[in-house]
Formats: structure tokens, C-alpha cells, sequence
């Protein structure tokens, strides 16, 4: 078969173009440091990368209900803190008032500095996280969980958990629910010291220290609960941490492009293109020449 100069022209033409898209291949790499943009680029490498992707992602959330859930558990512990305190200070005013020196009217003294106990851990029990109240269960918000009326504390949340997800499968319940406190008889413990001041009774003063001593027990269980969650999540979210560095790096591996050695491959390939030009000059040239003569 006899080659014309509209052949060689052609196939000219068809190298100059290939060069052209791979040199551009390399531009868009050494500019974005990607190697894999697209699933036509290598469909394998880029299935990869989705998935790794994917995954760091998902553990992003997790680790963002962790912080969540470590905020809402150390401002939980915080007042549970407050509240061990306060029954602390109860029990030193209830061990006072017990001395057979002290007559009625001292101990009503006692049974109101009781009382100011008693509406200060109230206070505490209504504290709120973000705008939800800690103590009331699921009911985070409106109605304050605790009350008191100047005789009694009454509770109007429930006994629900909260959870939170910080791995897959894997829920994890955060709080302490108001119910928790009063069926350790935190409130009732303090009533009844109040009550018993009021009353002049030291029988039931008393009866309403082994109460409180009980109750303070109880409370410091519930804070260490708490704190062992929190540490369950501060050792998820130092694996979470791990593995996502580790995916960023297998990421890395499976798209990012090595700068040196795309730099040298666009070299070569712009010295191909500019050859790929010549030789078409050239050849466009010779056929010029030919048609004139």
C-alpha cells in the first residue's frame, strides 16, 4: 500500500493529540497532587480511595458524638461532685446537731441551713448541657426535671437513657437519670434530717445520718459509673483517632500522585509534544515544497 503524505499528516496529527492529553494528564496531577480524580483514571485505585474515604468520614461523626457525650458526661460528673459536697455538709451539720447541748431552737437553725442544702442541690439537679437539662432523662427540655416546695422534692422527668453512637453497633448511654438520684433517696435523705431538726427529734436525727452516709454512698457509685464511661470514650476515641490517620495514609498512597516523578514524566512528555510539533512543521513544510514545485 502506497503511504501518501495525508497518511503520514494524519498519523502525525493523532501523535501530537495523545501527547497533548498526557501532558495535560500530568499538569492536572502536579497541580491538584492527585494522581486519581476519577474512576476512569484507575478504577481500582479510585474504588479504594472512596472507600477509605468513606470510612473517615463516618468515624468524623463518631468522634464528634464523642466530644458531645464527654462534654455532656464532665459537666454530669461536675455537679454530681457538687452534690457529694453538699451531702458532705449535711451530714457535718446533722452530726453537730445530734450533741445533746443543742436545745429546739438551735436545731431549727440547723434544719434551715438544711433547707438552703436541700434547694442548692435542687439547683444542681436542674443544671443544663447545651440547653438540655442533664437529670431528666430523655425529657431534655421545658419543664425543669426537679422542684421543691419547701417541703418536699419532686421529680417530673423520667428513667430513660440517652445514648450516643461512637462506633458501629456500638450505642453507649450517657447519662444519670433524676430517678437514679431519688431512688437512692438522695433528697429524701436531706428531708428527713430537715424534718427531724424541725421537730427536735434525736432519734430521727440520728436515723437521717445513716440515711444521708447511705445515700452519699450511692451518689458516689453513680459518679464513678460516669467516670468510667467517660474513660470507655476517651479510649474509643483514641482508636477512632489512630485508625483515621492510618486511612489518611492509606488514602494518601492510593491517590496522591509522587510529585518527583510526575514532574520528570511532564519533562519528558513536553519534550515528545515539542518533537511531535517539529516533526509535523517539518512535514507540513516538505509537503509545501512539493506542491510549489
Amino acid at each position: 500500500m502506497r503511504i501518501t503524505q495525508s497518511i503520514i499528516t494524519r498519523s502525525l496529527l493523532q501523535n501530537i493529540n495523545q501527547s497533548k492529553e498526557s501532558l495535560n494528564k500530568r499538569q492536572v496531577a502536579i497541580a491538584t497532587g492527585k494522581e486519581v480524580l476519577r474512576s476512569s483514571s484507575d478504577p481500582d485505585k479510585f474504588e479504594r480511595a472512596s472507600r477509605f474515604r468513606k470510612t473517615i468520614l463516618r468515624n468524623d461523626q463518631y468522634l464528634k458524638n464523642i466530644n458531645d457525650a464527654k462534654g455532656w458526661l464532665d459537666t454530669t460528673i461536675s455537679l454530681l461532685d457538687n452534690m457529694s459536697s453538699m451531702m458532705i455538709e449535711a451530714k457535718e451539720i446533722s452530726t453537730q446537731s445530734a450533741d445533746e447541748s443543742n436545745n429546739s431552737e438551735a436545731r431549727k437553725i440547723f434544719a434551715s441551713k438544711i433547707d438552703s442544702i436541700i434547694s442548692d442541690t435542687v439547683a444542681l439537679a436542674n443544671t443544663t448541657y447545651m440547653g438540655k437539662y442533664l437529670l431528666g432523662g430523655t425529657n431534655t427540655v421545658g419543664e425543669q426535671p426537679f422542684s421543691y416546695d419547701g417541703s418536699t422534692v419532686s421529680y417530673s422527668g423520667n428513667s430513660q437513657n440517652i445514648f450516643r453512637r461512637i462506633a458501629e453497633d456500638y450505642n453507649i448511654s450517657i447519662n444519670v437519670a433524676g430517678s437514679q438520684l431519688t431512688d437512692i433517696n438522695l433528697f429524701g435523705s436531706l428531708e428527713d434530717l430537715k424534718n427531724a431538726l424541725n421537730n427536735n427529734d434525736t432519734g430521727s436525727i440520728q436515723t437521717s445520718i445513716s440515711e444521708i452516709d447511705s445515700a452519699s454512698e450511692q451518689l458516689f457509685s453513680l459518679t464513678s459509673a460516669m467516670g468510667s464511661v467517660k474513660n470507655q470514650l476517651t479510649m474509643t476515641e483514641q482508636r477512632l483517632n489512630t485508625a483515621n490517620m492510618n486511612l489518611h495514609s492509606y488514602l494518601s498512597q492510593a491517590e496522591d500522585v509522587d510529585l518527583s516523578k510526575a514532574i520528570t514524566e511532564y519533562n519528558a512528555e513536553e519534550m515528545t509534544y515539542k518533537a511531535a510539533l517539529q516533526t509535523m512543521s517539518d512535514a507540513i513544510h516538505l509537503n509545501l515544497l512539493e506542491f510549489i514545485g
